[in-house]
């Protein structure tokens, strides 16, 4: 398989079918997404009738499109997911299903490239026709980027042909590409940078520059967004009409599926979230992209957009791309994040408010926009070497990004609140379903978080239990092999076969969050850095800046790396420009956030449960068959608190939870 080597790149991604993960605690997780999750969804996208929709269009089967305009979307993730999986696990039923499904989107396809069911069910002799709106754009992304995935599973050049038809139509029609033709919703610009890096055709490279470079250029852009929202709504009409006319004595064989998500937020959310829509700030269509200086809008579009134009400064160098990036993605660190990593902290618009205004019980921090973060992340590590990057993505992946999936695969959270009164729970499936197939195609290819070369130098990322091989510049074997007892202990062993005669660098990956490490190489001790106090300065308490990579330089042949890496517990505490967290902490153990339940804590009013500094923290095993490490703050009178890792709340059932915690000095 390719990594990725794009020419302004400072590190290279090792492609993680050459990576095996024997990481107890992630190999679980990916073993329930290819044996549980992934075929859970696939049941799902069934029931809620997605995929009958392209069997209604192709003729396979009578019956009437239902569901949202882009839920094309989701069964196009689904098969990149599910692809994805194919890379490393061969399983014949999922084979079968991604095959039957892309045999199935082969007879969709019109001969030019075009497919979208909603247009070509309503519409058929209509295109192209609200870009902000309709999602075409991005459906046709995601089917892109499933094609790219299939491909790189099986070398089946046929299949991604589907893509090169889809992204070539996309050239010819909007040759003469302007501003209004932005898509509203971003993923086409990541999808046809993918393709351009396995094709090595420019066109595709070009197309999604211009896309990026036109984005925030639209004169008048609240009235486009009013032209568009009044044809969309006319078009609405008409398939309502023609819904009637097709079930004029039956009931509409629609099968329900959840989508009564939160919309309670502060004061004034809804003229907020209009005013965005007219400003185009909802859409990062406000500004061209070299001046989007701190996040804005829906969460995930923005992850996206970032994520995209990243790959284009790999692929062009321009420093000014860069340059507002690094200050966006610090923005968003120090005054826009959750101290979980989610991101988005208002309802209805899905996405960032202001400065420090981060509402535990409002927080919507959907899972997707926590995955495109970690994606955004990736790329601009990638692009600079720099050890935030890392550190982030190691903090979403078990915080942001874990809790948005049941400890079974088959229930989902789609926002991601810090505190709740006991009305939330998971749902094994959302009528937006773009959750579960980002949580499986994250899951499935976490291999390329880990480790990344550079010349004669490894990079080690993430602590997850894991081999591979590789040849060096001057083509000796190197091989890797390393053991992790992550997230419950700082303990990981790395072993080292350098079959080269050249001596081998190693960057080890000192996280934020641990104090007093200790390296062993071969026996003997590496002095590290001082470790300055924890940095309490951002919104969130959580800093990935305290984070640094320790070099260290490796003779030919064997080499033992013992890393100690304390897991302490730490009170973090927020900006006090955080007002609803002043007076409380939030307590993390390692990169694990805790929560507090009302499950473990019966007798104690969760939310609005109180620690006091007489408290003595321990830390306990629980019974459970992962054996969590869970805290207990227990007074001298007899009150205990009881708080679990965040990612695993909410599998016992419906229950309150809050994560910050009134604390007395």
């Amino acid at each position: 398989m390719e990594s990725n080597c794009s020419p302004h790149s400072k590190l290279k991604e090792v492609h993680f079918s050459k990576i095996t993960i024997t990481d107890k605690f992630w190999k679980t997780r990916q073993e329930t997404n290819r044996n549980s999750a992934i075929l859970h969804q696939w049941e799902q996208l069934e029931k809620s009738k997605t995929i009958d929709n392209f069997r209604y269009v192709s003729g396979e089967k009578e019956g009437y499109r239902t569901g949202y305009i882009y839920t094309d979307s989701d069964s196009h993730k689904w098969a990149e997911a599910a692809s994805l999986i194919l890379i490393n696990f061969k399983s014949k039923k999922l084979e079968k299903l991604v095959e039957d499904y892309f045999n199935l989107i082969s007879k969709v396809q019109e001969n030019d490239g075009y497919i979208f069911t909603y247009n070509q069910f309503h519409f058929p002799e209509q295109r192209w026709i609200n870009f902000q709106i309709e999602h075409e754009l991005y459906s046709l992304g995601h089917l892109i980027e499933a094609t790219c995935a299939y491909y790189s599973a099986t070398g089946n050049g046929k299949i991604l042909e589907i893509g090169e038809k889809a992204a070539t139509l996309v050239v010819n029609d909007l040759s003469d590409f302007k501003a209004k033709h932005t898509p509203g919703h971003p993923e086409i610009e990541i999808a046809l940078i993918k393709l351009f890096r396995i094709t090595k055709k420019k066109l595709y490279l070009e197309l999604a520059e211009k896309i990026l470079e036109e984005r925030g250029r639209m004169k008048f852009f609240a009235l486009q967004i009013l032209k568009e929202n009044f044809s969309q709504s006319k078009r609405t009409k008409i398939v309502e009409k023609q819904r009637k006319a097709a079930f004029t004595d039956r009931l509409v064989d629609e099968t329900k599926v959840m989508s009564d998500l939160s919309k309670d937020g502060p004061p004034g959310l809804f003229i907020r979230t209009y005013l965005q829509f007219l400003s185009g700030k909802y859409f990062q269509q406000n500004v061209p992209i070299r001046k989007l200086y701190k996040p804005i809008g829906h969460g995930v579009r923005w992850g996206y957009l970032a994520t995209s134009i990243t790959m284009l400064y790999q692929e062009t160098g321009d420093e000014s791309l860069l340059n507002t990036l690094e200050e966006s993605w610090d923005h968003m660190v120090c005054r826009r994040m959750y101290v979980t990593g989610g991101i988005g902290s208002l309802p209805l618009l899905e996405g960032f408010g202001r400065d420090y205004e981060l509402n535990n019980k409002y927080a919507y921090n959907e899972t997707c926009a926590a995955i495109s973060s970690i994606f955004w992340s990736w790329e601009m590590l990638l692009a600079t070497g720099q050890a935030k990057y890392a550190d982030l993505i190691e903090w979403q992946l078990y915080n942001a990004f874990l809790v948005g999936m049941s400890t079974d695969g088959k229930s989902y959270f789609y926002r991601n609140p810090l505190e709740t009164r006991g009305n939330f729970e998971r749902k094994s499936w959302y009528k937006t379903a773009c959750c579960p197939s980002n949580i499986s195609r994250t899951l499935a290819k976490l291999g390329q978080y880990i480790y990344s070369i550079n010349d004669f130098t490894l990079w080690i990322h993430q602590y997850i239990g894991s081999s591979f091989n590789y040849d060096s510049k001057d083509g000796k074997t190197i091989s890797v092999s390393m053991k992790s007892e992550f997230p419950w202990k700082g303990s990981v062993k790395i072993t080292i076969e350098n079959g080269s005669e050249k001596k081998f660098a190693i960057k080890l990956r000192i996280p934020s969050w641990t104090r007093k490490a200790i390296i062993l190489v071969n026996g003997k001790e590496e002095t590290i850095p001082k470790f300055c106090e924890l940095d309490e300065s951002t919104a969130s308490g959580y800093s990935p800046y305290d984070s640094y990579y320790l070099p260290v330089e490796l003779e030919t042949g064997k080499s033992e790396i013992e890393m100690s890496l304390p897991m302490e517990t730490f009170l973090r505490k927020s900006d006090r420009k955080v007002k609803c967290n002043r007076g409380k902490i939030a307590l993390t153990r390692g990169p694990l956030v805790y929560c507090f339940e009302s499950t473990d804590n019966l007798d104690l009013n969760v939310p609005d449960s109180k620690m006091k500094s007489s408290m003595v923290i321990k830390q306990l095993i629980s019974d459970t068959e992962e054996k969590l490490v869970t805290l207990r703050a227990e007074e001298p009178s007899g009150k205990i608190l009881k708080a679990i890792p965040y990612f695993s709340w909410g599998n016992r059932g419906k229950s309150a939870m809050q994560v910050w915690i009134d604390y007395e000095e």
